[in-house]
C-alpha cells in the first residue's frame, strides 16, 4: 500500500474534488453544519483551480483530501472582519474525506501548504460551532483575530505567521 501524497491538483481532478466537497459538506450537515452545503460544485472547483493553488492528498489514486491557497480574500469578510488587517494568502477549501478524519491528512496539507509560503502572512476562517476545527487550528499556530457573522454565521478570522514569535 503506498504512502499518501500531496500533488498539485489538476483539471482532470475536479469531479473528484467537487465529490469530495459535497461528501464532507453532508456529514457536516448531519453533525448540524450547513454552511458547505451548496457551496462547492463542479463549476466553482474548476474556478478556484483557475484562480488559486489547489493540491490534493492521494493514496492508491484516490483523492482524501484537498485544500486551496489564494491570494484573494473571500466577500465575506470585509463585511464579517471590517476592521482585520489583509493576508498575502487565503486558505480555503480544506476537506478530508469523512472515513478518513482524525487521520492527521488535514495536518498534512496545511503544514504542506504553510511550508510553501514560509514568510507570508496567512489567514483562514472557521464557523464558531466546529468546535474541533477551532482547536486544530489552534494546535497547528493559529490564533483567532477576529469574530463576526458572515453568510449566516459567526465565523473567526484565523492568522498564522512563520515570521510570529510564541
Amino acid at each position: 500500500m503506498n504512502s499518501p501524497h500531496i500533488r498539485k491538483a489538476e483539471q482532470k481532478d475536479i469531479s473528484n474534488i467537487t465529490d469530495l466537497l459535497i461528501r464532507c459538506a453532508i456529514d457536516m450537515q448531519q453533525q448540524g453544519m450547513s454552511h458547505w452545503l451548496g457551496v462547492y460544485d463542479n463549476e466553482a472547483v474548476k474556478q478556484n483551480l483557475l484562480t488559486k493553488q489547489v493540491y490534493v492528498l492521494e493514496k492508491d489514486e484516490q483523492i482524501l483530501g484537498c485544500i486551496a491557497m489564494g491570494t484573494e480574500k473571500a466577500s465575506y469578510y470585509d463585511d464579517c472582519w471590517p476592521e482585520a488587517p489583509d493576508a498575502e494568502i487565503y486558505i480555503t477549501q480544506l476537506a478530508v474525506s469523512p472515513d478518513m478524519q482524525r487521520t492527521g491528512y488535514g495536518k498534512q496539507l496545511l503544514k504542506f501548504c504553510l511550508e510553501q509560503v514560509q514568510d507570508k502572512t496567512v489567514q483562514l476562517d472557521a464557523v464558531d460551532h466546529y468546535p474541533a476545527l477551532l482547536k486544530f487550528y489552534k494546535n497547528l499556530g493559529f490564533q483567532i483575530i477576529a469574530t463576526g457573522v458572515g453568510l449566516g454565521d459567526k465565523r473567526h478570522l484565523f492568522t498564522y505567521s512563520a515570521n510570529a514569535t510564541t
